[in-house]
């Protein structure tokens, strides 16, 4: 339903839709200015002592709760109260602050957008403030930030008045409430010079996008933190339980292959009835469903009209990455059964085990969920062929959207190459060899013969099978790394993605192994993964997209680390961090490790102590 809103001529009437088209002629300095005016028009309809000036309909003065009387309770299953705020279904300061996000995400992204209060543009995310900031390419790229229900649920903005808050008096079968509100806590508002220096520093970035992709970032990161400054907090809390639907109403119709029945190309829709047949549906449970995904831009709803002869849907360009076969949509299983699904018994996991980090590799939370804990992720992996190719897929997407090369510096690595060499690189853990390949295409110093891939036997065998010109020469050696060290006297030893999968006293084993195959002391081992802010030293919270991927390992039982968190793993594995190799535009980074000086390759040390 639209939300009504006061025109600036005093009239009623629908939310304005405003397109900002970029004609042939039209320069970037145009396109600026008519996104400085949206700035402007939010900022000048901002906040003030916490509420908000853009043109409402007059609310109460002061909002009321109509308490359902206790004789009407008495009936009531499960005696739950309902409070119903009179002033509901108004647009909040937060439906105002999500449209200014996708105003100006929409700018950002596309030089002919299409800006409109009701109808926000289809990449938009949002998370808040905090959690924005440093954000870098790769993070915002991977869309596991929240922007959905702002602009969809009306929330009651009871934090002026106090939220209310129910209090049960006796026992759980009694249905007295006391009803009333709660201290007001709200945190300071952003000054009005800051939220200016945003809009200044979102119009200086959106006018460096065409030269520069992380501006497109720092513009997005700051409209997140502009937002959210005119969110109050009951809608950001409203917005998680949006949230809940969304990924709910996504999981479904992956499940049901309904991204797959609608036509791919633009233009083209289906109607809910027929979409309703196809996957052997009540047409009502589809409109349901879709509904979710239409008000979160996932889908788009098309109504009856001259060229919808029915209400039917389209895609968007987030729904086409959730058709089956797409690195997105198993990754979005992935992430389900390993973020969602698993969130359900974490309460019980943790009563089991007691309140600490999973050590594993068995017994994590996702061996629990199966119903074989003494299982670890792998082993499940394995089991079921559907699963494992899903993962395969998934890995694929994040191997692209994290660089493989370019990182660390291949100097030495080159030099020792064309010095002859016989054991140059080893990539330990290496799979079907996707990472040696890269690398070789990078460097043709490197030749494939001073290479080596070595993982589980039945992989590298797997592997053989499927070599091709790029990769033949290189060595495939079985190996179990809980168990024994890689192939000894190698200038390099590489782990792209391993050890993040794994507890420290798990990693520090694995480590442990490859410092034993470590006889030449120039020898490094090569740590290729996310490095996370330190916590401890840090002046704010972790970015939110670093903060996520860290809680989903948890349930395999693995982390995301810190340099102070590498230092300490490779001190245990009687190794040290000689040197940190950072991606400018993303989180990723090559940890290099040594041999702790006084330690030789066999895992002793020079006086046989170690």
């Amino acid at each position: 339903m639209a939300t009504q809103l006061t025109s600036s001529h005093g009239t009623p009437g629908l939310v304005h839709s405003t397109s900002i088209t970029q004609p042939p002629d039209m320069d970037a300095v145009e396109t600026l200015k008519a996104v400085q005016g949206i700035i402007s028009t939010y900022l000048a309809n901002g906040t003030t002592g916490g509420r908000s000036r853009i043109p409402t309909p007059e609310p109460s003065p002061v909002p009321k709760y109509l308490e359902v009387s206790k004789r009407e309770m008495d009936g009531m299953s499960g005696g739950q109260a309902e409070i119903v705020r009179e002033d509901a279904g108004q647009p909040s300061k937060g439906v105002l602050a999500g449209r200014l996000v996708e105003e100006i995400g929409a700018v950002s992204g596309q030089q002919q957008v299409t800006i409109k209060g009701t109808e926000p543009a289809a990449n938009i995310t949002s998370q808040s403030p905090q959690a924005a900031r440093n954000m870098t390419t790769d993070q915002l790229d991977r869309g596991v930030l929240n922007h959905v229900a702002a602009d969809t649920l009306d929330a009651d903005n009871t934090e002026s008045q106090g939220p209310a808050t129910r209090k049960l008096n006796g026992d759980s079968n009694t249905n007295s409430f006391d009803v009333k509100p709660s201290p007001p806590s709200v945190p300071p508002q952003p000054s009005q010079e800051r939220l200016l220096k945003l809009t200044s520093d979102i119009a200086h970035n959106i006018s460096q996008i065409a030269t520069d992709d992380s501006a497109r970032i720092k513009a997005l990161t700051d409209s997140l933190e502009l937002a959210a400054a005119l969110r109050p907090p009951g809608d950001t809390i409203m917005g998680w339980f949006a949230n809940m639907s969304v990924i709910s109403a996504v999981r479904l119709f992956i499940h049901w292959g309904a991204f797959d029945i609608i036509p791919p190309s633009k233009g083209e829709s289906i109607t809910y009835s027929k979409l309703a047949a196809r996957v052997n549906a009540d047409e009502g449970l589809i409109v349901r469903v879709a509904s979710m995904l239409t008000s979160a831009h996932i889908l788009l709803h098309h109504p009856t009209s001259p060229t919808h002869p029915a209400p039917s849907l389209s895609h968007t360009p987030i729904s086409t990455l959730l058709i089956s076969g797409q690195p997105m949509s198993a990754m979005f299983s992935l992430m389900y059964n390993h973020v969602t699904a698993v969130s359900t018994i974490l309460p019980s996991y943790f009563d089991t085990y007691g309140r600490t980090e999973p050590t594993g590799p068995a017994h994590i939370p996702t061996s629990f969920l199966a119903g074989q804990p003494e299982q670890d992720f792998f082993s499940l992996l394995k089991k079921d062929d559907a699963a494992l190719r899903n993962f395969g897929l998934a890995m694929r997407m994040t191997s692209k959207r994290v660089p493989v090369t370019g990182v660390y510096d291949m100097t030495g690595v080159l030099r020792a190459a064309e010095a002859g060499r016989e054991t140059v690189w080893v990539d330990v853990g290496g799979g079907d060899g996707h990472t040696v390949r890269q690398f070789l295409g990078e460097y043709p110093g490197l030749r494939a013969e001073q290479c080596v891939v070595q993982d589980l036997e039945e992989v590298v065998e797997a592997a053989r099978e499927q070599v091709d010109e790029a990769l033949r020469g290189v060595r495939w050696v079985g190996m179990d790394f809980f168990k024994e060290p890689p192939v000894e006297g190698a200038l390099i030893y590489y782990l792209r993605h391993i050890i993040r999968d794994y507890s420290d006293p798990v990693a520090a084993t694995i480590l442990r192994n490859i410092a034993r195959a470590m006889t030449d002391p120039a020898s490094r081992v090569l740590i290729s993964e996310q490095l996370n802010p330190d916590v401890a030293s840090t002046d704010g919270p972790l970015p939110l997209y670093a903060a996520f991927k860290d809680f989903s390992m948890l349930s395999i039982g693995g982390k995301e680390r810190s340099l102070k968190q590498f230092e300490a793993l490779a001190d245990a594995a009687g190794l040290r961090v000689s040197g940190v190799y950072r991606h400018a535009a993303t989180a990723h980074a090559v940890v290099e490790l040594a041999l702790k000086p006084g330690v030789r390759g066999n895992g002793q040390s020079l006086d046989g102590t170690w």
